[in-house]
């Protein structure tokens, strides 16, 4: 199983991380929760998303725009017994660092779908092709940052920044999953989170309950997510990958990940080169 990027433990900190997807077969995947702003190009075969009542299917001329916090069922396509994309996601921290840097770019994504696709001109796929190598040869923080930042000033001079940009709104579970995301496998309790947003762990609770939503579902969400990049991009024991999720037991998250994405760990890995 080829692994041919020094990928991140996950997806934590300011800069933006990119991970690569390949399969030889179909994968299906059901509420794919993608908690970060992200941008996706399809190198080999075609991908199918399902959001809503909504379809796209793309291939190797767009980027795929898809707002923070979108779900949505997927489908990758192998072409020639081989499926390829690359998928670069941006921390909150680096979006709001392009607001504050271009103030008045972009406002349109409020309206924007939660995913969409955008052909590449010549300073876009410059601006993505510059963000790719900053990642791939380990560039500064700051350098990586920045070719982040002028790949969403090309997309947004282009008038196509999607939903990119997109707030979350108010709502405490949307902050929570934000949180989350930020933050190291071991940090991610209910107490210290409640420490975080300054209220006690039943106030928490019950804000959450107004929302129709508990703390162990939003961690499901976000844990699941973050293992199902590790079991696409790396080569990883499926073991490694429950016990860094925060499952004690493997039999434990192959049957939450079978339950969440309608395919066992074990069954997805098979679909891989």
């Amino acid at each position: 199983m080829p692994n041919d990027l020094a990928i991140l433990p996950f997806a934590h900190g300011p800069r933006p991380t990119l991970t690569r997807i390949r399969a030889r077969h179909e994968q299906q995947l059901r509420q794919v929760f993608i908690g970060l702003a992200s941008i996706c190009h399809v190198r080999q075969g075609k991908k199918r998303l399902q959001w809503g009542h909504r379809h796209l299917l793309c291939g190797q001329d767009v980027l795929l725009l898809i707002a923070p916090g979108t779900q949505m069922n997927v489908t990758n396509l192998p072409k020639g017994g081989e499926y390829a994309a690359d998928m670069i996601s941006l921390p909150s921290a680096l979006i709001e660092r392009f607001r504050l840097h271009y103030p008045g770019q972009g406002v349109q994504a409020r309206d924007a779908s939660a995913v969409s696709s955008v052909a590449q001109d010549a300073d876009v796929l410059r601006a993505w092709r510059h963000l790719q190598d900053c990642i791939r040869e380990d560039a500064a923080v700051e350098l990586q940052c920045q070719a982040a930042e002028g790949l969403l000033l090309a997309l947004s001079l282009r008038g196509a920044i999607g939903g990119l940009l997109r707030e979350r709104g108010d709502a405490i579970s949307h902050h929570i999953e934000q949180h989350l995301l930020m933050l190291a496998p071991e940090e991610r309790s209910l107490e210290r989170v409640a420490a975080a947003f300054h209220c006690s762990v039943s106030t928490l609770r019950r804000r959450l309950a107004r929302e129709q939503t508990g703390f162990r579902e939003l961690l499901d969400k976000v844990q699941l997510g973050l293992a199902l990049d590790q079991l696409q991009a790396s080569s990883l024991p499926i073991a490694d990958i429950a016990s860094a999720c925060g499952y004690d037991s493997p039999s434990r998250f192959a049957m939450r990940f079978r339950q969440h994405y309608g395919i066992s760990p074990s069954e997805l890995r098979q679909t891989l080169p």
